[in-house]
């Protein structure tokens, strides 16, 4: 699954859909109680992207190079919501085929 997500990730950067200024929402590691390290999903704004990552500016952080694999959603729709809503085809569905 983490491999197709990357692979759909990379595709959306290719078509330009993950462009400066979409809202995104990604798991990130952060510090807890007893500094405990814990993960917790923030809402940000993208500012670059290519195909290692996305930078993401989030309203309470600095901005922060995120992996495809921590995204969690893209205008409020998971990444293959969003990969059907603008018909790009996903590795999962060729496969299929």
């Amino acid at each position: 699954m983490s491999n197709e997500i990357v692979e759909l990730g990379r595709q959306l950067v290719e078509h330009k859909l993950l462009i400066p200024g979409v809202t995104v929402s990604a798991r990130i590691p952060t510090k807890g109680f007893g500094h405990a390290i814990m993960t917790v999903e923030l809402e940000g704004t993208v500012m670059s992207a290519n195909a290692d990552g996305v930078k993401i500016h989030f309203s309470d952080r600095k901005p922060r190079i995120t992996k495809f694999e921590e995204l969690t959603a893209i205008e409020g729709m998971d990444l293959p919501r969003f990969a059907q809503a603008y018909r790009i085809k996903t590795a999962a569905k060729k496969k299929k085929r």
